[in-house]
């Protein structure tokens, strides 16, 4: 999948072995037997008998039961990395890490399994997150059940499980196949099978409302107040429009905006002020308008030069796109782009104001591009998932490489996400 990318390292297995020594010495009260006459013997053969000191007091009772708890708000270096595992689909997770904790035993926060590409989503108000997978009865076959599971994000533990109906979107992980409405009072669902549709979730009870079928239409981008707006394979948009309750109100079509064969655009947007920014395989982007009950397109425009273009710059990468809290947008870019290299990823970020709709930065990626983040705060930080699949963390406004984190678990994180 990653042409131009090294990926030597894909798997990790770390093994820790901790040894408690209950009311023991090991000094002077530790004889070793001799060793037996024999011409065959070895030192495999020689043992030690350990004696027990009577007069050490015995080790306090250890307490049980308890938790460890996470802070409400995250802080603004903490993010989600969705470790898809897509070597083996299995024992993926969410891992939560402080990218900016300089001591490695103390990066990962926590985690939670995401199991045969699970998607995954976090809560900005709610002290939630939710992650949407699959199990099959034995294993790797056998009966698959869907499941949505929400966590607790203070105590990491499950608050409740919904088995779902209908066959979610498995495909590799992607920041909106599952989302939520403005005011978090539903969670909706992308489902493919291959029929497309989407399942509302009424996350103040915990309970599914229904499933709206979008025939030809995928994701389910948030609009307005309860509105989803999905992409659909002839270039056009379709909102659909839900009630109080979370059911189908009504339908309407957004006249398409691209042409699916000749000018194709990635299905992954970057978000500002309730604008999704959809980059073209080519360069162009095109901006949709969420803000009210149905989607407006509000036109395009490019991220390249006539000269950039003519020379082969153009986006690339699985994550491609994401942005600040200033405004500004980041964009994994490939210099040597071509049809088909749309998931290589890229040798640089670009960093773009989109009010005037101008490049302002481009950031060198120390080790290859296959997907971008940015954290939250006044000062963000730039993470990008590179080649090796490790995390480099970038100054944005210097363009310097401050730390690469590896050894986190990481096998394959493709998909960064804020924490809130």
């Amino acid at each position: 999948m990653f042409m131009n990318i090294k990926l030597s390292k894909i798997l990790l297995n770390s093994v820790v072995i901790s040894v408690f020594v209950t009311g023991c010495t090991t000094s002077s009260d530790m004889t070793q037997e001799e060793p037996m006459v024999n011409s065959n013997a070895t030192q495999d053969s020689a043992t030690s008998t350990i004696k027990v000191d009577p007069s050490l007091p015995p080790l306090p009772i250890e307490k049980t039961g308890k938790i460890e708890v996470l802070p409400a708000k995250y802080p603004e270096s903490w993010m989600f990395v969705d470790e898809s595992s897509f070597t083996s689909m299995f024992g993926g997770k969410v891992i939560i890490l402080d990218i900016n904790e300089p001591k490695q035993s103390k990066r990962i926060k926590g985690t939670a399994d995401k199991n045969l590409l699970g998607n995954f989503a976090a809560a900005k108000t709610r002290p939630e997150f939710y992650i949407v997978e699959s199990f099959h009865s034995r294993g790797s076959r056998g009966p698959k059940i869907d499941v949505l599971a929400i966590y607790d994000k203070v105590t990491l533990t499950p608050i409740k499980e919904i088995t779902l109906e209908h066959t979610r979107l498995q495909s590799l992980p992607r920041r909106d196949a599952v989302t939520l409405s403005a005011d978090e009072k539903f969670l909706y669902i992308a489902n493919f099978s291959p029929a497309a549709s989407f399942t509302v979730v009424n996350l103040d009870t915990h309970e599914v409302v229904g499933t709206v079928g979008t025939p030809g239409c995928v994701l389910p981008f948030p609009t307005g107040k309860y509105s989803v707006t999905s992409i659909c394979s002839n270039g056009s948009l379709l909102t659909t429009i839900l009630d109080e309750n979370g059911l189908k109100s009504s339908q309407q079509r957004v006249a398409p905006f691209f042409d699916t064969d000749k000018t194709p655009i990635f299905e992954r947007p970057a978000y500002i002020d309730n604008i999704a920014y959809f980059p073209s395989f080519e360069g162009e982007i095109h901006a949709i308008d969420l803000s009210a009950e149905v989607a407006t397109y509000k036109g395009k425009w490019s991220l390249v030069t006539e000269q950039e273009k003519a020379a082969g710059w153009r986006p690339g990468g699985l994550a491609i796109a994401d942005t600040d809290e200033q405004g500004l947008m980041y964009v994994v870019m490939n210099p040597n782009g071509f049809d088909g290299s749309q998931t290589h990823g890229g040798e640089q970020i670009w960093v773009f104001d989109v009010k005037t709709q101008s490049r302002i930065a481009a950031i060198d990626a120390p080790n290859w591009a296959v997907s971008v983040a940015v954290t939250r705060g006044k000062d963000p930080l730039l993470v990008v998932t590179n080649g090796e699949m490790n995390l480099d963390i970038i100054n944005p406004k210097t363009g310097e490489l401050v730390k690469t984190i590896s050894d986190f678990g990481n096998i394959t994180p493709i998909i960064i996400h804020k924490a809130y």
